[in-house]
């Protein structure tokens, strides 16, 4: 079923596609992170503003993925720029609902006494709620990593999708070797991830042990 002399011959071409396939998800976890920070922000400062963040990122993450590449391609082209501003849209419905979700969980006792030692709205997010809604963020970061590694093959069809190279490849050629070569190391790559993000979160939050 597998042509392991195929594999042999190409593994370096298989290592620098799975490196991409990786480098394109950190990106994409990293950017949607970042914005996930701003809209958090913006959503304490005006409360009113949470419900449509939410509409929005649920509106971006109904888009077939295809679809939203291809609207980006009259702007940044067939690139790497293009797939990643792609998949951070992606990962902004669940992360951002994650965390908001941790917000809203937040114990009543421990907030109370944040205003009670005179924290402002801003300080007591920064000394106090940054830090309970970890565990959310991290639970968040594990499912869109997950998604994201599933997604990046789709950005194959634009030229880039790591992975998803394989894929089109053994397609095209009408070859199963590449095909499973490509799921099988996507699955790896997907339970790395979501290992290594829920070790950190482990590390990091170690009050809620």
């Amino acid at each position: 079923m597998i042509d392991w002399q195929w594999v042999t011959d190409n593994l370096d071409m298989i290592g620098e596609l799975m490196l991409q396939h990786l480098q394109m998800v950190l990106l994409s976890l990293a950017m949607g992170t970042v914005l996930t920070a701003i809209m958090l922000l913006l959503s304490i400062v005006w409360p009113a503003l949470s419900g449509p963040l939410i509409s929005l990122s649920g509106v971006l993450f109904t888009i077939p993925s295809l679809a939203l590449f291809i609207l980006l391609l009259p702007w940044t082209g067939l690139s790497m720029t293009t797939a990643v501003i792609g998949l951070t849209l992606y990962s902004l419905l669940i992360l951002l609902r994650n965390v908001l979700a941790g917000m809203q969980k937040l114990p009543a006792d421990v907030l109370e006494s944040g205003r009670a030692l005179g924290y402002t709205r801003f300080g007591r997010f920064i000394e106090v709620e940054l830090f309970l809604i970890l565990p959310a963020l991290f639970a968040g970061l594990r499912i869109a990593s997950v998604t994201l590694v599933g997604l990046v093959i789709v950005t194959a069809l634009i030229g880039q999708g790591g992975l998803g190279q394989l894929m089109i490849l053994g397609f095209n050629q009408n070859f199963l070797t590449p095909i499973l070569v490509s799921l099988a190391l996507s699955l790896v790559l997907s339970l790395f991830l979501d290992l290594l993000i829920a070790r950190l979160g482990y590390s990091l939050t170690g009050w809620t042990r």
